[in-house]
């Protein structure tokens, strides 16, 4: 059977297509004198999915890492504990030489109050201490007696200011940093 654009093919009369032979439109069918649809090649199998063992291993090595920093966390701990008593007695003894020429017992601020009686002396004017009209009342209060008022000043004094200087001696009443709240001179 002849076709008008059938491929010249070796053994075969130009201008026709072998009985099964392949154009682009398909398997030549003789009887049809037609090209037939070439059946479709079945679909491959399903390969295994990846995806599923990928994120119990991703979810398997993040367990184990959490479950790794959880153990780490727990053995460090009391050793950071022991180190940290350690270093807090060492520096209470430090500060008690330096502040009293002696060791102060330790938990000396534990209960938050002085150890026996603390050395006191009139107080002193606050003076010209900075351009804080605030922190300048704060500091005329604890002069006054209002001792929560040197406390206040302390938390509200810039550091190393002269206002924390003054709020640290009581408005002059104690050696700096003698105690730890003037509130306790009472």
């Amino acid at each position: 059977m002849t076709h008008p654009y059938a491929p010249d093919t070796p053994g075969t009369t130009p201008g026709t297509v072998p009985v099964g032979g392949w154009t682009p439109w398909g398997t030549w069918d003789p009887a049809a004198g037609r090209p037939v649809a070439v059946p479709a090649p079945p679909a491959p199998a399903a390969a295994p999915s990846r995806v599923l063992p990928a994120a119990l291993l991703a979810g398997g090595i993040v367990l184990g890492l959490l479950l790794a920093a959880v153990i780490g966390a727990l053995v460090l701990r009391g050793a950071a504990d022991d180190v940290g008593r350690a270093a807090g007695e060492a520096m209470g003894e430090a500060m008690g030489e330096a502040l009293y020429g002696g060791s102060v017992p330790s938990g000396y601020y534990g209960g938050g109050g002085v150890p026996g009686p603390v050395e006191q002396s009139e107080p002193v004017p606050p003076g010209e201490l900075g351009p804080d009209p605030v922190l300048d009342a704060y500091a005329q209060g604890c002069f006054d007696g209002d001792l929560q008022s040197c406390d206040d000043l302390f938390v509200e004094s810039p550091p190393l200011s002269q206002y924390e200087e003054y709020a640290t001696t009581c408005g002059g009443r104690v050696k700096a940093w003698t105690v730890p709240y003037c509130t306790e001179l009472d």
